[in-house]
């Protein structure tokens, strides 16, 4: 079975509320969510120790955070956290796309690609390749990978067939974070820990590859692109579309492994947080079917969720995954 029986269970899981960015500078990395895609700050601190002593990370260690979002969303936010007093390392250092473990990127939607493609270039940012044109099962895309501040990548999509779905708010970018690619050393590990160690549901399996040579959001080298099919399986912790994971594996082409990097507080795409209803149980379930807890079930405070308990996990590939749930009151997703 590719995923857990939901009826059975006495937990919800929902949607990722945000993904947290470690970054060297919150204002420089503000300048592209906040100043050009024109997303809302909706939280602001500095010197935050919660989180800090959530993770283990001792003091003197703090963290100056800012959440931001797509106006008129609260799903798939972006929380940027400028961390003080600790050693940092990066989490996908140099990385090819091809390199494994941690997040490679994270997907936003576009309206206008050549535009955002200049307008970042302008900004610092540097394509992987140049925008690409793919079939992805039923949906024909046009993708662009870029990388910028603290290494970190985004693929910009405009789905072209069947046209994409459109939010309100924002400048060019017309989505929240709606899914972020991992590249794995082994897919059916992979899979099994997030469909059957964290009762995730597999959405969908497919193999993308060239039949001839030419250009690959991955940036093969144009006669490598034949030869290296991408195997993908997508997977969302509560079956909705919006807010997915991929999983890839890609044959013939070898790189680095950073799966032991992708930790508090390294600087990249560091985490994506779950809100879940019923978070103990869940927990009970995580470690039942075999996955280790990273950091067990704690009482922390995470603005603006306030009180919450939350605890965390890692994949096989090194990806932090963290679940909560607010402390006497409903669950805030």
């Amino acid at each position: 079975m590719d995923s857990q029986p939901k009826a059975l269970m006495s937990f919800q899981l929902f949607p990722y509320s945000e993904v947290v960015f470690s970054v060297g500078n919150i204002e420089k990395a503000a300048a592209i969510y906040r100043d050009y895609m024109g997303w809302q700050v909706i939280h602001q601190a500095t010197n935050d120790r919660h989180q800090p002593a959530f993770w283990r990370l001792t003091e003197p260690c703090t963290a100056d955070e800012m959440l931001l979002q797509l106006p008129g969303t609260d799903k798939g936010r972006i929380r940027l956290m400028q961390f003080k007093g600790v050693a940092q390392d990066y989490i996908r250092p140099s990385a090819q796309t091809w390199d494994t473990g941690g997040y490679l990127d994270i997907d936003l939607r576009v309206d206008n690609m050549r535009q955002v493609y200049n307008d970042l270039r302008e900004m610092g940012w540097h394509g992987i390749s140049n925008p690409v044109q793919m079939q992805m099962g039923p949906f024909l895309l046009e993708e662009l990978l870029m990388k910028g501040h603290d290494e970190i990548m985004i693929a910009f999509v405009n789905r072209i067939d069947p046209p994409q779905p459109v939010m309100a708010g924002g400048r060019h970018i017309v989505s929240n974070v709606y899914l972020s690619a991992m590249i794995v050393k082994d897919l059916q590990r992979a899979k099994y820990f997030f469909v059957h160690q964290l009762g995730f549901q597999l959405l969908n399996q497919m193999t993308i590859c060239r039949d001839t040579p030419g250009p690959t959001i991955f940036g093969f080298p144009h006669n490598i692109a034949p030869h290296a099919p991408a195997h993908l399986a997508i997977v969302s912790p509560d079956g909705s579309r919006d807010h997915m994971l991929d999983i890839i594996k890609i044959d013939n082409v070898t790189g680095e492994d950073f799966s032991d990097r992708g930790v508090p507080p390294n600087r990249g795409v560091l985490m994506f947080r779950f809100p879940v209803r019923g978070l103990r149980t869940y927990a009970d379930f995580v470690q039942q079917n075999g996955a280790v807890l990273q950091i067990p079930v704690t009482r922390t405070h995470i603005a603006p969720y306030g009180e919450v308990e939350a605890f965390a996990v890692r994949s096989p590939d090194g990806c932090w995954l963290e679940f909560f749930e607010g402390v006497n009151q409903e669950n805030k997703a």
